[in-house]
């Protein structure tokens, strides 16, 4: 995609859809499903960011067209009062009318829109919900079954038999499928309640890890059905990827326990002013926290490497669409 950049950096919104819709620029691997869905526009509305994802099952396979972010941190503003405060919520009807202006212009018909754990939590959902009736968004907030069924889609494309962790800003999923249907965990140890919580006020990063690790423990310990499966993806885990593999993108790579354990070692060996340091650096909330939590669920879980897609919840809404009716 590198020599059209220039091309699409000239081009307005719709004109670089369109563009991106023939090129079909991202394509993954062989799904279980073969039902083409059509270009489908997705709406992810996390506790922290919003993404507007277009893609479609084609052949099957996944493909991604297009791709658009804005973080609004619901969240962190919900968990103040428990409730989106109505600020909030203009933004996120302002956010939502500019996601379906992209879907207007490519004239995609076929949408679909989830929220997740931050709007489970808030007193005034229904609001949302009417925001979203308003825009004739079609709209759901994801029970913990349903957010863990979509991270499962988004992780194997549907084949049976992995294990998918979905390790997002405020909870945690853990998920796999078989024969017998879906098991899964959730728990509201996600990143950025961690890092508040446990990385921030700490000295060192062991004192942290340490703190963290032992709260997770018995929820990790108690997701056995996550053991001897066909392999082990991470959902919401691109960033831990680039971090321990000095990677731009980290599309379809594993990451080993070996190179988790020697940073683990590494950042252990901190000093305070240099773990000070380190808290200091842009977007490090979202990696610290990922990186005990990867550590701890291969040794648990018994895994030796773990393989990471750059593929948000979003995009099971789209795979779902994939799967044969009955």
């Amino acid at each position: 995609m590198t020599i059209f950049s220039g091309l699409l950096d000239q081009l307005p919104i719709s004109g670089r859809v369109t563009f991106l819709l023939v090129l079909s620029c991202i394509v993954v691997p062989h799904s279980a499903f073969s039902v083409d869905t059509g270009p489908v526009c997705a709406i992810d509305m996390g506790s922290n960011n919003f993404k507007l994802i277009i893609g479609e099952m084609k052949g099957g396979k996944y493909r991604q067209h297009y791709y658009m972010k804005d973080k609004l941190s619901v969240g962190t503003d919900m968990s103040k009062t428990g409730v989106i405060n109505r600020a909030k919520l203009n933004e996120i009807r302002q956010i939502l009318g500019k996601y379906l202006s992209v879907c207007d212009s490519a004239r995609i018909l076929t949408r679909a829109a989830v929220a997740t754990a931050a709007f489970r939590e808030a007193k005034n959902r229904r609001d949302v919900v009417e925001i979203a009736n308003s825009l004739q968004l079609p709209f759901e907030i994801a029970s913990e079954e349903r957010e863990s069924q979509l991270a499962y889609l988004v992780g194997t494309l549907g084949k049976r038999n992995f294990a998918v962790i979905d390790n997002g800003s405020r909870s945690i999923e853990l998920v796999t499928y078989d024969a017998h249907g879906y098991q899964w965990s959730v728990f509201n140890l996600g990143y950025e309640i961690a890092f508040q919580q446990f990385f921030r006020p700490a000295k060192t990063f062991a004192e942290a890890s340490d703190k963290y690790r032992r709260v997770l423990g018995p929820y990790i310990i108690a997701a056995d059905f996550m053991k001897n499966r066909d392999g082990y993806i991470g959902v919401e885990m691109e960033h831990v990827a680039r971090n321990l593999l000095s990677l731009d993108r980290a599309d379809n790579v594993s990451i080993s326990l070996d190179i988790v354990a020697r940073k683990m070692a590494a950042l252990r060996a901190m000093t305070e002013n240099e773990f000070a340091a380190l808290k200091q650096v842009k977007n490090i909330d979202a990696i610290l926290p990922r990186i005990v939590v990867l550590e701890q669920t291969l040794v648990t879980f018994g895994y030796r490497e773990m393989q990471v897609f750059e593929r948000e919840l979003g995009v099971g809404l789209i795979v779902g669409k994939g799967i044969p009716p009955g």
